[in-house]
């Protein structure tokens, strides 16, 4: 092989190799891209697009993915997906508000599923205000409370007033666990959703007086 091919074929190499890493790269900078390729190539871009607006924003990214990736997995259309997507990011920007710029990502995350619980943006910002308050740090396991209590057929405002009565009374993360667990028992016992949630949560608060 003369020379001028060997320096020909390890140029072309070279060139090869580089563009390798490079692809690489970006697709490691842009891991949720990778996971979205199970996705048809209109929706893609369009859900690409909302999870880099979430980034730039410094919002959680990995709800959205996760929320375009359960549409595909369930048979929805790109167009589902795409609203869903664009539901979630509306509802963590929402929530963020609502929490303050110093949230964390979880707490974000679990205040947009109570925003689509329907909690109301006020009780969100009532809920982090009272719980620091009570020397709680961050929100993420009331609002968690406040989803399963939606979850559980208690209607929207009980669940608001219940997890803030239950933040006011300093609850720890032991108190919040039984009163879920009885709340689920006595609804599968037969109670209502909502009365069982209420008069659990009362006695909650009685036992926790003092502490």
């Amino acid at each position: 092989m003369s020379r001028a091919i060997r320096v020909s074929v390890a140029l072309v190499s070279l060139s090869c190799l580089g563009q390798l890493v490079a692809w690489r790269a970006a697709f490691g900078q842009r891991g949720a891209d990778v996971r979205l390729a199970r996705l048809d190539s209109t929706t893609r871009i369009v859900v690409a697009a909302v999870v880099d607006s979430a980034r730039k924003t410094r919002l959680p990214t990995e709800p959205l993915v996760d929320k375009a990736l359960e549409g595909a997995q369930k048979g929805a259309d790109g167009s589902r997906i795409v609203t869903a997507v664009r539901g979630l990011y509306a509802e963590l920007r929402s929530a963020r508000a609502a929490l303050g710029t110093g949230a964390a990502a979880e707490e974000i995350n679990a205040g947009a599923n109570a925003l689509h619980g329907g909690m109301p943006m006020r009780t969100l910002s009532q809920l982090r205000s009272v719980s620091q308050h009570a020397g709680r740090a961050r929100v993420t396991l009331p609002l968690t409370v406040y989803t399963d209590l939606i979850a559980r057929a208690v209607p929207p405002a009980v669940a608001s007033d219940v997890v803030l009565s239950l933040a006011r009374a300093g609850l720890r993360d032991g108190d919040y666990a039984m009163f879920q667990r009885n709340v689920r028992l006595d609804i599968e016992n037969g109670a209502d959703a909502a009365t069982a949630a209420q008069t659990r949560a009362r006695g909650a608060a009685l036992r926790n007086v003092g502490r």
